[in-house]
């Protein structure tokens, strides 16, 4: 099992325009979370019923819920002030 490690970079400056940015990243990178949520649920699914049958992991289902995780933390840690940098709008990797 590997480990997920998260490096969160913090300024000591804030800017008052990015505040607005946040809004509008919320907006737009919410709506992709919100479909990538619903493909990671039915990948969640569809690799429990895997693991049941095979008892092993699909390293596919498993690669697309490590991005997701990924995304999503990344995504979060922007939004409640956490960090300056902004996550990509789409998953990388």
């Amino acid at each position: 099992m590997k480990t997920l490690k998260i490096d969160v970079k913090s300024g000591e400056k804030a800017s008052r325009l990015e505040l607005f940015v946040r809004i509008l990243w919320l907006i737009v990178g919410g709506i992709i979370l919100w479909f990538y949520s619903i493909i990671a649920i039915v990948c969640i699914i569809v690799h429990w019923f895997f693991i049941l049958i095979t008892g092993k992991r699909n390293k596919t289902l498993n690669n697309v819920l490590r991005v997701y995780l990924y995304y999503k933390t990344k995504f979060e840690a922007y939004l409640i002030m956490l960090t300056d940098e902004r996550s990509p709008l789409l998953p990388e990797d």
